[in-house]
């Protein structure tokens, strides 16, 4: 009777440690060996597959020639200047300021630590952050939820939302600054507004 109690305890007790270890391991090798490794950082062998030609001046300053489309999830680490258009993908990171030199349309929730300065047009998609200022010769569009840290300045017309926040004030020099209403969403009040 002892023997079979023991011999009981002992595959419950192996069944337990067996549950326990299939549950958690996947949780330890992710930990381990992370699937999602953050924002991937840009080489210059990527940059210059999306057509660019890529002159770094210092460890961290980088010049880049030509029209250059980002895709997603990108980060830089040093202040970056682009000769040629530049559209950015959603979510890239530039930790330092970003320069360019034709229109720039900057993704959403993007975020760009220092100043964004552009000789053409900018057009700033939702949630993106500026730490710095917004400087344009051309247009400058913002969307919902921006924020910039520094001041908002264009030679054009600058068209915001009423939820954006611009710390350092909005200065037009020839054309008009727009403020956009956000859009009202009534829901009903009772199940027979409804039908």
């Amino acid at each position: 009777m002892f023997d079979d109690a023991l011999i009981l305890f002992l595959v419950l007790l192996f069944t337990f440690a067996g549950f326990v270890f299939v549950l958690f391991v996947p949780t330890l090798w992710e930990i381990r060996r992370p699937k999602d490794k953050g924002p991937r950082r840009m080489k210059d062998s990527t940059l210059e597959r999306l057509g660019v030609k890529v002159r770094r001046l210092n460890e961290d300053f980088v010049r880049l020639t030509g029209d250059l489309k980002l895709p997603d999830g990108f980060e830089f680490t040093e202040n970056v200047m682009v000769e040629g258009a530049l559209t950015v993908g959603d979510s890239c990171h530039f930790r330092k300021s970003l320069k360019v030199l034709g229109d720039a349309t900057i993704g959403f929730a993007v975020v760009i630590d220092e100043n964004l300065v552009v000789e053409g047009n900018i057009n700033v998609m939702d949630e993106t952050v500026i730490g710095g200022s917004v400087d344009s010769r051309g247009d400058i569009k913002l969307g919902e939820k921006v924020f910039v840290g520094g001041s908002v300045v264009s030679y054009g017309t600058i068209e915001l939302f009423e939820n954006c926040e611009v710390v350092g004030g909005v200065f037009p020099s020839r054309g008009a600054v727009r403020v956009l209403r956000v859009p009202k969403v009534e829901f009903p009040s009772a199940i027979e507004d409804v039908g």
